[in-house]
């Protein structure tokens, strides 16, 4: 990452002293190979590349009353990405204001449900299943976001969308998203808590008709940990109803991770259960499963790590939680492995 100063001036105060804001510029690249198959019928294994380019501009301006401007644009190039979505701003782009009361920011912004799940509770491969599954959104538009300042390790976020804005049709109930997470940080335990929730409107392709989504998505989670020193434990519960960016349904997923770093070596466990899934209000019998996953980190630059990432998902028979988020058929077991590098600049 690096710094630069980006001249403000217009023609107006072409004459007057130029006055500067701080740019910062940076990123990362993702380098893996990915390989990935399941044992149902009429399946192979597949080989592949998973390669994950970010850059990312952000800045800020002191005002006179010691807040600050603040903005962010951040674009991924991801090469699982469909050509459209590789677009200008894709993963954040906002604006706000920052002071000793705390971060206010408006546009494209990450929730604080997922950026909370991410980090620290989806590292060392917990991307998908920690992190992801079961969230109504991750960043969507037309976003409010305000991050209060750390109370002696306590803070917390507050979160609404707009969602695509078609709240201007007759008849049609205006769509949104929620999203508020709270936490304690110190001494070695942490522990966090959040709640999204969401209503959205949808648009028939063929005759353009916009309909309501009556019964909102929920999602839910509470996760804590401790730190022994060169040992950490991590545990936690997520919950979800009809979630549109986990599998459609409600369910409920317990995880425990154990972390363990010495020099250069860091090294992490992840046990997962997601228990039998509703559908309309009805269970669906052995639609259990067990996820495993694990991951070894070395560092081989302040900014450079390789890694070996391996997942494993044990689906019972009537089950859709697979090592790639669903499993292929049912009752079959999946798994996940990857080998690359990860570099941030």
């Amino acid at each position: 990452m690096f710094k630069r100063a980006l001249v403000a001036a217009s023609l107006a105060a072409a004459f007057a002293a130029p006055a500067f804001a701080e740019v910062t510029i940076g990123g990362s690249i993702e380098s893996d190979i990915y390989i990935h198959g399941s044992d149902a019928d009429g399946f192979r294994d597949e080989v592949e590349l998973d390669v994950e380019p970010r850059l990312f501009f952000s800045g800020s301006d002191k005002l006179d009353n010691g807040s600050k401007v603040i903005w962010k644009i951040w674009t991924g190039v991801e090469n699982y990405r469909e050509q459209s979505d590789k677009t200008w701003g894709n993963r954040e782009a906002w604006g706000g204001w920052q002071g000793d009361w705390g971060t206010l920011r408006f546009g494209r912004i990450y929730t604080p449900s997922y950026l909370k799940l991410d980090w620290p509770y989806g590292n060392l491969g917990g991307a998908m299943h920690v992190a992801e599954l079961g969230l109504v959104a991750f960043n969507p538009d037309n976003s409010i976001a305000y991050d209060s300042p750390n109370w002696g390790g306590f803070s917390f976020s507050g979160y609404y969308s707009f969602l695509g804005q078609q709240n201007q049709i007759d008849g049609v109930d205006q769509e949104y998203m929620f999203d508020v997470t709270a936490g304690y940080s110190g001494g070695g335990f942490m522990i966090d808590a959040g709640y999204q929730q969401a209503e959205a409107n949808s648009t028939n392709k063929v005759t353009g008709e916009v309909t309501h989504q009556q019964d909102p998505s929920k999602f839910w989670f509470v996760a804590g940990g401790y730190n022994f020193g060169a040992f950490t434990l991590k545990a936690g519960y997520k919950g979800w109803e009809n979630s549109w960016a986990g599998i459609a349904g409600d369910q409920n997923q317990y995880f425990v991770q154990g972390i363990y770093s010495a020099g250069k070596n860091t090294v992490g466990v992840t046990y997962n259960y997601f228990d039998e899934a509703e559908q309309n209000g009805n269970k669906i019998d052995d639609s259990d499963a067990h996820v495993i996953y694990g991951q070894w980190n070395y560092a081989l630059s302040n900014n450079t790590s390789a890694y070996v990432q391996g997942r494993y998902s044990i689906a019972n028979e009537n089950a859709k939680m697979g090592a790639d988020y669903a499993t292929i058929g049912s009752d079959q077991n999946s798994y996940r492995l990857l080998f690359g590098t990860w570099t941030g600049f």
